[in-house]
Order: structure tokens, then C-alpha cells, then sequence
């Protein structure tokens, strides 16, 4: 009897120790865990640093130009035009064209003032660019946030809810003034300026194809 109860007690201690350690190595595992996902992987770090320097240098670039075409819906209408804009420092000149290369409208920025003329020879000044085109075609676009999303890089004068980065770095996805601003392509280039962008809010969904860039003298 004296040695069953011996054996009995040494079985519990022994089990008692290995409960022990197996709770150790569970707790141990579980710290290991909790510090690995807190840390940012060295992809995350590399993709970061690209981005900073490939805003860096695109946020430097003062004169630019690109020809395209936008195509979208506003509420129940679409629209469809080809798209020049050529931007010289804080100034812009866009020219919209319909279909048939028939000019739909220019707008110009100068001195802080908007102008907008139409195909029918119609001027109008204002102050905001966004709500004349509402009002004169059913449709508007993000004119003031737009010069900023066509290099690839947000508003600065604007705050942003969402920045997604791709595997080199670059804009893949951007929430900010109440769009979604969605980077479908890149050119295949050094600059890497985008190709396809789709922007939308809750009353407009458009997407724009850029067919060329140039930037200074130098045509990509």
C-alpha cells in the first residue's frame, strides 16, 4: 500500500510538471505570436519607402500633359469625350471632346479664377468648375482633386481616408473628398504615371484611359 501511494504521488507530480511546461510553451507561443503580427514585414517596409519616393518625385513635376478619353455615367445619363489637359504649374487648360473629335468645352484656370467655354461660344466664370459643368452638362468632374489623382498621388490640400500602395509602390487605391479613386494600369515607363483610373462617388462612375503623357518637353 505504501508504495502504490508513493507511485500515485509521483505520477501526479510528474503530470503536475508536464502540465507545466506544456502551459509554458502554449503562453510562450502565443507572446511569439502577438509581437510577430505587430511587426510590419519587409515587403510592407520596401513597398513603403517606394511610395515616398515615387510621390517625391512626382509631386516635383510642374508641367505636364496627357490625351486621353473619359467615359461614364452620371445618375441615368452617359457620357463619353476625349480629354487634353495640359497643366503649367498651379494653371490648367482642359479641352473636352466629343466623340467625333467636335469640341465640347474648354476649361482654363488662371490667377485663381475658372473659365469655361462651350462649343456654342458660350463663356461663363466661377469659382468652383465642379458645379458648372453639373449644371451646364448633367455631369461633373473632380476638376480640383483630379490634377492631382491623373499623376497618381492624392490632393495634398486635402485629407484622405484610404491608401492602398501596390507591390511596387504605387497608388493602387485612394479614398479622398468623397471619391474612390481605383488604379487599374500603369505605363510601362520610369515615371510609372497611370494608364487606367476609375474614379466614382455615390452620382458618377467614370473611367479614364490615358493614351500619352508628356512631361516638360519629354513625351512617354
Amino acid at each position: 500500500m505504501k508504495c502504490s501511494s508513493l507511485l500515485r504521488q509521483v505520477n501526479i507530480r510528474v503530470l503536475s510538471q508536464l502540465a507545466y511546461q506544456l502551459l509554458t510553451i502554449f503562453i510562450l507561443s502565443a507572446c511569439a505570436t502577438v509581437e510577430k503580427h505587430q511587426l510590419p514585414s519587409g515587403s510592407e517596409i520596401s513597398k513603403q519607402a517606394a511610395w515616398e519616393v515615387h510621390r517625391a518625385n512626382i509631386q516635383s513635376i510642374q508641367t505636364w500633359r496627357l490625351k486621353g478619353r473619359v467615359a461614364g455615367k452620371s445618375d441615368s445619363q452617359g457620357f463619353r469625350a476625349g480629354v487634353q489637359w495640359n497643366q503649367f504649374q498651379h494653371n490648367f487648360v482642359i479641352d473636352l471632346h466629343g466623340p467625333l473629335g467636335r469640341k465640347v468645352a474648354v476649361i482654363a484656370s488662371k490667377q485663381g479664377s475658372i473659365q469655361l467655354k462651350t462649343s456654342k461660344g458660350e463663356s461663363f466664370d466661377a469659382d468652383d468648375p465642379e458645379e458648372l459643368m453639373q449644371s451646364l452638362f448633367g455631369y461633373s468632374l473632380p476638376v480640383n482633386g483630379l490634377r492631382h489623382w491623373l499623376l497618381g498621388i492624392p490632393d495634398p490640400k486635402q485629407a484622405h481616408t484610404s491608401l492602398v500602395l501596390d507591390e511596387q509602390g504605387r497608388l493602387k487605391q485612394l479614398k479622398q473628398a468623397g471619391w474612390l479613386i481605383e488604379y487599374k494600369l500603369y505605363h510601362d515607363s520610369s515615371t510609372a504615371l497611370p494608364a487606367l483610373i476609375k474614379i466614382s462617388n455615390p452620382t458618377l462612375n467614370a473611367n479614364i484611359k490615358v493614351d500619352r503623357w508628356m512631361l516638360g518637353i519629354e513625351e512617354i
